[in-house]
This record gives structure tokens, C-alpha cells and sequence, in this order.
């Protein structure tokens, strides 16, 4: 596993990490063994951030129970306001959601707080007294986080709240992937003049990096311009030595601004198809080429 400094944190963060979306897994294993096995292979081969959510089901109770006792150096992140016991931004409702995580995750202190869906909170809610930052603020100042952040996929807001300087890091969902870059040209150049972290999640998807075009779901994620391009993309990537899964990940990570690349693993296979995709390099000189050529 490769390593890189997670912006201004001056944290070295791994360059594949874990998101924690789908640790119960499909339902064939226990998710708490699931979960275990995820955690112990992740360990294993390097992986150190792990990001979760209320939202995401039973993810924060299962890494719970798996980390008590679990000997390693992992930095677990969680998110606020897109809470499904409070759904609510104000800065009374961030500090009761934090301490209800940290108590299902059975740790201390949270690496990263970070706010959830940014666009559900919009910048007034976010920026004013009482608002979400200044919640973010107090719990740093409780010991309850060391870093703050802000997630999302809309662009626009992203970049607005990331020229501030207010936020340590930045995670961005379905937006930087080979057929679609759009947080590459306007995102990035703003967290990098904050030396912000940054985290690119959903790098396969919705499964388009899995089983190509034929997933008719995952294409609604991308523009009809994008749906055009990418089945030239995909034919290009399926000429690497590496599989899809693998191309997309050695793709992002070949920005030098991508502090880690999340995978959303539901099972050790998934994660350790990509974990060592740093170590592949760059895309060949003529799929870089290509992609950059023709990517939205």
C-alpha cells in the first residue's frame, strides 16, 4: 500500500481506503463476521481510513463491535446532519448526532466529522450562527474530532464551501471517475489552494466499472454526453492489464490532488480486487490520453 498526506491534516493517509456502506454485506454472512473480515483484510494490506455514516444502515454499530479490541491504527470518519434519527443541520443537532456515533462506534475521538449531502443543508445553513459549522467547530473544541469536513456531489457548493478555508478535507461522491471528471476541474483547484484532504468515493459507479455499459442502472448517473463517451472508454480501459475495477481506481489515483481512493467493499474480494491499485501506476500513455480527451 501506498501512502499520501491527507492535505493540511499532515495525516498520511492510505491511497485506497475503506467507505463503510456495505460492510453487512449481501446477506449470505453474518454481517458482523462480514464486517470483520472486511476490517482484518484492510488492515492487513495497509488500508488506515475508514469513512461511515448514520445513514448507512448498521455500518456504524458493526465496525463497533469489530473494533473493540481490534489492534491497528485506523482512522474512522463519520458524518453529521444527514442523520435518519435527526435529520437536522443546526449545530445542536451535529453534536448530538457525533455523540450518538461514537458511542456506536465504541471509540473516543473521531478522525473526521464531516458533513453529509451538503446541498440537503445549503450554504446558509451550513455558514450562519448556529448553523452547521460552528456544531463542527464545538466538537473539535470537546475533543469529540480532530478534523472537519464537507461531502456531497454538488459541485458548486462544494467548491463555494471549500474556497472558505474552513474545512480540513473534502469527499466527493459519483463525479471523478474516467468518464466523468467534472470535480477534477473546478473542485480540486479549490481544495488545493486550502490544502484540503481529498477523498473520491463511488469510483465504479454504481457498477458501470464492474459490468461495463450492459449495467443499465449505472448509467444514470452520467449525462447523455457522458453515456456517449463511454462505452469508447470502457473498450480503451478493457485493453489494460488491469481489470475494470482496478483501471478505474489506477485512473483517479493518477491525480496527484487525490489524497485516497474510497472503495465501498460488501466483501474482502471487492476490496482487495482494488487495494493495490496505486502500485499499478497510471493508465497506459494512450488510455490517459484518450480519456482526457473525450471525458466530461
Amino acid at each position: 500500500m501506498q501512502y499520501r498526506r491527507f492535505g493540511r491534516t499532515e495525516l498520511q493517509i492510505s491511497t485506497v481506503s475503506l467507505g463503510g456502506a456495505y460492510l453487512m454485506g449481501d446477506g449470505t454472512v453474518d454481517p458482523v463476521e462480514n464486517a470483520g473480515l472486511i476490517l482484518e483484510s484492510a488492515s492487513s494490506v495497509g488500508v488506515n481510513y475508514i469513512d461511515t455514516a448514520p445513514l448507512y444502515g448498521q455500518s456504524e454499530i458493526l465496525l463497533g463491535k469489530v473494533l473493540k479490541g481490534f489492534k491497528s491504527d485506523l482512522m474512522i470518519s463519520t458524518k453529521v446532519g444527514f442523520d435518519p434519527q435527526d435529520f437536522d443541520y443546526r449545530a445542536s443537532s451535529v453534536l448530538a448526532s457525533l455523540e450518538r456515533s461514537l458511542r456506536r462506534l465504541s471509540i473516543e475521538k473521531l478522525c473526521v466529522a464531516q458533513i453529509h449531502e451538503v446541498n440537503l443543508a445549503g450554504w446558509r445553513r451550513i455558514m450562519e450562527p448556529g448553523g452547521t459549522l460552528e456544531g463542527l467547530r464545538i466538537a473539535q473544541e470537546r475533543g469529540l474530532c480532530s478534523y472537519i469536513g464537507i461531502t456531497g456531489r454538488a459541485i458548486p457548493l462544494l467548491t463555494q464551501l471549500a474556497s472558505t478555508g474552513e474545512f480540513d478535507t473534502v469527499l466527493v461522491y459519483h463525479d471523478y471517475h474516467p468518464c466523468k471528471r467534472l470535480a477534477a476541474k473546478s473542485l480540486l483547484p479549490a481544495a488545493m489552494l486550502n490544502d484540503m484532504g481529498v477523498v473520491i468515493a463511488t469510483i465504479l459507479a454504481g457498477g458501470l466499472y464492474v459490468d461495463g455499459i450492459s449495467n443499465k442502472s449505472a448509467l444514470r448517473f452520467l449525462s447523455e454526453i457522458e453515456r456517449a463517451v463511454s462505452g469508447r472508454i470502457l473498450k480503451r480501459l478493457q485493453s489494460e492489464t488491469s481489470t475494470l475495477p482496478q483501471s478505474a481506481f489506477r485512473y483517479v489515483l493518477a491525480d496527484g490532488r487525490v489524497s485516497t481512493a474510497s472503495s465501498g467493499a460488501e466483501n474482502v474480494e471487492q476490496l482487495m480486487e482494488v487495494a493495490y491499485a496505486s502500485d499499478f501506476g497510471p493508465l497506459s500513455e494512450a488510455s490517459m490520453k484518450l480519456i482526457n480527451s473525450i471525458s466530461q
